[in-house]
């Protein structure tokens, strides 16, 4: 009967001593699992707007690949674009360009650097979303058939554009640059930049 409070007492310690070891491993592997949380957070939520962007995107170029050569193209897939990234913010589009991706795969470096080139690219920023329709629709004093040179579009002129069933049709690609900033700040750096493009052939018209 004397030893009954012993084991009691050697019990209760076992037990004291078990929850100790268990806090003291919730303790050691926190900091990993909310590491795990915030990236499963920040690269969700960074996958979601990727999805976004890159449906976005598809739907600007099916815009100008039906536009064909019309002076309004560029204009067209710019407000189609603007229309499906609304849920990705104006401030998160760094450059979106329209390039000749007749021998090209993506923009040459200069343009994705911010600088239209001439019969290669134009290029454009979420400023351009504001632009009114007018300034694409001015024509070259001097050519009815080329684009007025201070056109937001006047390096590679919609107008210039070959729509030729019989000679081929000319191949035309829109490639964007977005940066998605980390909201918790856990990681190195401010965030990601995702980059994306889409090549379509413009819709022939027979001659």
């Amino acid at each position: 009967m004397k030893r009954q409070p012993e084991l009691e007492s050697s019990s209760s310690r076992r037990s004291r001593e078990d929850r100790g070891i268990a806090l003291l491993e919730f303790a050691m592997i926190l900091p990993f699992l909310m590491v795990l949380v915030t990236g499963v957070l920040e690269f969700g939520s960074a996958f979601r707007d990727s999805l976004t962007v890159s449906n976005a995107l598809r739907s600007g170029s099916r815009v100008a690949s039906n536009s064909g050569d019309e002076r309004l193209a560029d204009y067209g897939m710019i407000k189609g674009l603007e229309a499906a990234i609304r849920d990705v913010a104006d401030s998160k589009i760094n450059r979106i360009v329209v390039f000749d991706a007749a021998t090209l795969t993506e923009p040459p470096a200069a343009c994705k650097a911010g600088t239209s080139v001439a019969d290669v690219c134009n290029v454009y920023d979420p400023s351009d979303f504001l632009r009114p329709q007018a300034d694409f629709e001015a024509l070259s004093p001097f050519d009815p058939d080329l684009c007025h040179p201070t056109a937001p579009d006047a390096a590679w002129c919609p107008l210039e554009r070959s729509t030729d069933q019989a000679t081929g049709t000319d191949r035309i690609g829109v490639w964007i640059e977005v940066f998605l900033p980390y909201r918790t700040g856990l990681f190195p750096g401010s965030g990601l930049t995702v980059t994306d493009s889409v090549i379509m052939r413009l819709e022939p018209e027979i001659q």
